[in-house]
């Protein structure tokens, strides 16, 4: 009860019922976006799957467009009803200090997460309210916020394609998950990305995004042109009879590129007997 209070708190905040105003972004307009940064996976499941939430901010007047606030309100589905997708606090929490593998602003992928950036400078930079409440009965609910509520911390200044926060969940099965706006507790209207900016004055306003998005998980290998989820000499063969005696294409026809050139031929024959017969490099992900 009291973490849903403090979410509510922050979303009254930032959604200008507490004096804030609602204005247009001024210069080039910010942009929000959901990216999936693992949908193809080798292993067996489950699996974890990362989606990374990106913003792109400019300022050009600090005093007025910095970046201070963000509310997200995502409804998740997905099109396998035997399988699970589960998306849980424990794997999307907001701790800076401690648990940090499983914190939503971990650095990821490469990149580097600006509030957990914020909090490494060690002067009490990093946003103070940050609040993720999640529930993954169908459909799953994750809702988002997070405010420079104190004297200290720091607005954000410019950035493209900045890494906000990552999402985890843990995927059973092949399956599409779907990420569409959805309301904001208590049951309202349906709240798109908002973002919250200046000092004085402070407003509110929406960004461009990419949502709805949707993305398909899958299973999945360069090399196993057979389809069995092992790559052996039976994968060697598979690709020789589909190249030189009219047999059956792989499944899916990707998986037949083993060697990234976009077709699929001898090249990709000798990658595949160099990587089991010679040490060569693996094949990834088609």
């Amino acid at each position: 009860m009291k973490k849903n209070l403090l979410l509510l708190t922050t979303a009254i905040i930032l959604l200008g019922l507490s004096g804030f105003a609602w204005g247009q972004d001024p210069g080039v307009p910010d942009t929000f976006h959901v990216i999936c940064y693992d949908s193809c996976h080798v292993s067996p499941p489950p699996w974890e799957v990362h989606f990374t939430l990106l913003v792109t901010h400019d300022v050009p007047n600090p005093a007025q467009d910095s970046l201070a606030g963000v509310i997200l309100a995502f409804d998740i589905t997905h099109t396998n009803p035997t399988a699970y997708c589960s998306i849980s606090y424990w794997k999307n929490h907001t701790m800076l200090s401690s648990d940090i593998a499983n914190s939503v602003f971990r650095h990821f992928g490469g990149m580097q997460n600006r509030m957990m950036n914020l909090y490494e400078q060690g002067n009490g930079a990093e946003w103070d309210c940050r609040f993720v409440y999640v529930q993954t009965e169908p459909p799953a609910h994750f809702r988002f916020a997070v405010a420079a509520c104190q004297l200290d911390d720091q607005r954000w200044w410019e950035g493209s394609s900045v890494l906000l926060a990552t999402m985890t969940f843990i995927v059973s099965d092949t399956m599409t998950i779907h990420i569409e706006n959805g309301p904001w507790p208590p049951p309202g209207g349906i709240v798109p990305p908002t973002f919250g900016a200046g000092v004085y004055p402070t407003y509110t306003y929406y960004p461009q995004h990419n949502l709805p998005y949707s993305v398909k998980i899958r299973s999945g290998q360069r090399g196993d042109v057979n389809g069995d989820r092992v790559i052996d000499l039976g994968d060697v063969l598979h690709l020789v009879s589909y190249l030189y005696k009219n047999g059956p294409a792989p499944d899916p026809l990707e998986a037949g590129d083993v060697d990234f050139d976009g077709d699929i031929d001898l090249g990709d024959l000798l990658y595949l007997v160099n990587y089991l017969y010679k040490g060569g490099p693996p094949p990834g992900c088609p």
